[in-house]
């Protein structure tokens, strides 16, 4: 699978909450800092969705870049979000930054950031 099949996947996994998908997708050590600067391990991530306390009703990708080498990549995301969060619906228009490695299992994630997008000038 190439990085940007594994960048959709990802997104379709976060749109659908498959919490399967996404465990394959992220990998063991994978933390990721949130736009109030919480950092989080895949472990609390998995569990947000699988208890509910997140679930994407909407994640419209707006622009994408893709780096990869042949071990390593990298996403940028910039993506129209919808969302219940904790029993309170968001909406907000955020980038997602990704550091992906690949393995004998694919690429996966091993890093990510997620901030809100600067307005377009």
């Amino acid at each position: 699978m190439s990085l940007l099949a594994a960048e959709h996947a990802l997104q379709a996994a976060q749109r659908a909450g498959d919490v399967d998908a996404l465990d394959a997708l992220l990998h063991p050590r994978c933390v990721g800092a949130g736009p109030d600067g919480s950092v989080f391990s895949k472990e609390d991530d998995l569990e947000s969705y699988r208890s509910g306390a997140l679930r994407i009703t909407h994640l419209e990708e707006e622009a994408l870049d893709v780096q990869e080498d042949a071990v390593s990549g990298a996403t940028r995301l910039v993506a129209a979000v919808d969302a219940m969060q904790g029993g309170v619906a968001v909406s907000a228009r955020l980038v997602y930054t990704r550091l992906w490695v690949r393995s004998d299992e694919g690429w996966r994630v091993l890093a990510a950031t997620l901030a809100p997008a600067a307005e377009a000038a």
